[in-house]
């Protein structure tokens, strides 16, 4: 049998298996273009002295292209998470991707739960989760805080037997203690692991390579007895001929069996092998109270319904219904007014900061995480971290009441703590509270709720924590 190779060549040195590509990530620039989930038509600029672009614009007023408000969204209101909750898988998909609007029920903030279903189960179709890479960073976050003190520790040991030795012989220079560098005590010992890794390997013989390929296969019945019947002879042989001289030929040595050997370089390609997982959808998107209610008023793409009704709530039943349930336990229907409002409520005063930072382009989400109302960012939890937490303040000036807003001075510090921890800056919003006077009748006007809205006059102010070491300048 005749030795062979593989056919197939490497180049030198390249020993290494080829590298997994990446997975790549989503381009979220085009999943998240839109900010609202409107669909808006760009008219070309307006050129006064061109009488067709006149026509254009006009013809594009009384005959526009796209109805924005074209896709209705429906929701359902549930007393008992006092949120609104959304099932249609397309729904939930568009006011997520168009704006970052409420939270998976079974998720941290994407509704990711199918997805990471799927891929539990070994679909090969689904790729990464947010909450997958998060877990990963968080994973190689902490390995690396236990290295880094793993270190620290080894080099306090090495300071201290230095100490110890100086100590110990009385090793001093001029009278001047021995001050031992920490980086050379880090590179030292990366240097002494070297070689005590090099030299502590277990000493064996040599042994012969033994080479690659397929080994020969043993003997059959017969061959086996075929060899002890010559070998028998060959012994018989050598005691009856005696010694042997040397001007006679000696017997030819036994040839080694011969392998067949391939290109250790040669790799192995696996053909993944793909599989499909049929999982039900059990996630909903619930949708904070002050969401949904600037998503029906504000934007009008979506229609609230109760459990005991199908028919879409009117604007003005929706907010005596949010502000029954802002409080915990809920307030009795005879408590609340549309024609005799109270304005100093809870839900009020919270979505007139909701809509006054929407309006003005931020994403806005709960920030109950870091001891604040809002957490404000300025294009989505999937761009960057946000930038500024506020906390709402309400103000009774036109009540004739003191600025007080009922808290001790070491409840402001550990918010701003917290805060500055995670590099966000806190604004304080006080909202000035109108009376009962200067909301009445709000109900008969044409725009009743813009009038409301109108009376809640909010004022921002930064907050940041002074530290002396950072702000000196």
């Amino acid at each position: 049998m005749a030795e062979a190779s593989g056919s197939s060549a490497s180049a030198p040195g390249n020993n290494t298996a080829p590298s997994t590509p990446k997975s790549k990530r989503p381009n979220y620039n085009i999943i998240h273009a839109n900010p609202l989930p409107v669909v808006l038509y760009h008219a070309p600029p307006l050129i006064p002295h061109n009488p067709l672009s006149i026509i254009h614009h006009l013809y594009l007023f009384f005959f526009p292209p796209i109805n924005s408000h074209k896709i209705i969204y429906t929701g359902m209101f549930s007393p008992v998470t006092m949120s609104v909750e959304v099932r249609d898988p397309k729904a939930v998909l568009d006011l997520w991707q168009k704006g970052f609007w409420g939270k998976g029920s079974l998720s941290r903030s994407e509704p990711t739960w199918l997805n990471r279903e799927m891929r539990r189960l070994g679909d090969t179709r689904v790729g990464e989760t947010s909450e997958e890479i998060t877990r990963k960073r968080r994973d190689q976050r902490k390995e690396m805080k236990k290295e880094r003190a793993r270190k620290e520790k080894e080099e306090l040991e090495k300071v201290k037997e230095a100490e110890a030795d100086k100590n110990i012989n009385g090793a001093a220079t001029n009278g001047k203690p021995i001050v031992v560098d920490a980086k050379v005590v880090v590179d030292l010992e990366e240097e002494l692991n070297g070689l005590d890794s090099a030299a502590n390997q277990p000493g064996e013989p040599h042994k012969l390579s033994v080479p690659l390929g397929l080994p020969t296969p043993p003997l059959s019945v017969t061959d086996e007895s075929d060899g002890l019947d010559l070998e028998a002879k060959t012994s018989t042989s050598k005691v009856e001929a005696g010694p042997v001289s040397d001007s006679e030929p000696s017997a030819p040595a036994l040839q080694p069996a011969k392998v067949v050997r391939f290109d250790a370089n040669t790799t192995s390609k696996e053909i993944p092998v793909e599989k499909h997982v049929n999982v039900k959808e059990q996630e909903h998107l619930q949708l904070t109270l002050c969401e949904a209610f600037f998503l029906t008023y504000a934007v009008g793409v979506l229609e609230i319904t109760t459990q005991g009704s199908s028919e879409p709530l009117a604007v003005s039943k929706l907010l005596e219904l949010f502000i029954r349930h802002s409080c915990f336990p809920p307030l009795p229907e005879s408590s609340v007014s549309i024609s005799a409002l109270n304005p100093d409520n809870a839900f009020l005063i919270n979505y007139a900061v909701y809509h006054h930072f929407r309006s003005l382009g931020w994403v806005v989400k709960l920030g109950v995480k870091f001891s604040v109302d809002y957490l404000l960012y300025k294009r989505g939890p999937v761009f960057t971290h946000a930038e500024f937490g506020v906390l709402i303040i309400p103000s009774y000036s036109r009540w004739g009441r003191e600025e007080n807003v009922g808290k001790e001075w070491h409840w402001l510090h550990s918010i701003t703590r917290v805060n500055s921890q995670v590099k966000k800056t806190v604004l304080l919003v006080y909202v000035d509270v109108p009376t009962a006077d200067d909301v009445k009748g709000w109900d008969t006007k044409h725009d009743g709720m813009k009038a409301l809205l109108a009376e809640y006059r909010i004022r921002e102010v930064a907050l940041r924590r002074w530290i002396p070491g950072r702000n000196r300048d």
